[in-house]
């Protein structure tokens, strides 16, 4: 399913999340997204949950093409990702890689907290 096809069932669902089974990352390329375009990627046994306007932005604006092709790779578990970017979702790679990109002013402070809530974390 192309990423134009999934939006497109996103809008016209008008549910919270969608289920989909694969997403080509480098479709991700140029693309603006709404934040909250929440899918569900579902490949054998592995789900993940994700919001696509955050990896859109994390790819375009946050050097960040090697996360989000991992972050959508399910051959990857979350302790896989954590091991290799010192994060577990989408959200904690935007905090401590993307500020002060300003999105959106919510965003940006709850991006500064979790910033700080990740890096103790780390530490401990």
């Amino acid at each position: 399913m192309s990423l134009a096809e999934i939006l497109e069932r996103f809008r016209l669902e008008e549910e919270d999340a969608i289920t989909i089974e694969n997403l080509n990352p480098d479709e991700l390329k140029g693309a603006e997204i709404s934040l909250g375009t929440h899918v569900i990627l579902h490949i054998k046994e592995r789900k993940r949950i994700m919001d696509l306007g955050l990896l859109s932005i994390i790819y375009n604006k946050c050097e960040g093409i090697n996360f989000v092709k991992d972050f959508l790779n399910l051959n990857y578990s979350l302790e896989d990702i954590h091991r290799k970017y010192g994060v577990y979702t989408e959200l904690e790679y935007f905090s401590l890689n993307c500020p002060p990109i300003v999105v959106d002013p919510d965003l940006a402070e709850v991006a500064m907290k979790l910033k700080a809530f990740i890096l103790s974390r780390e530490k401990s």
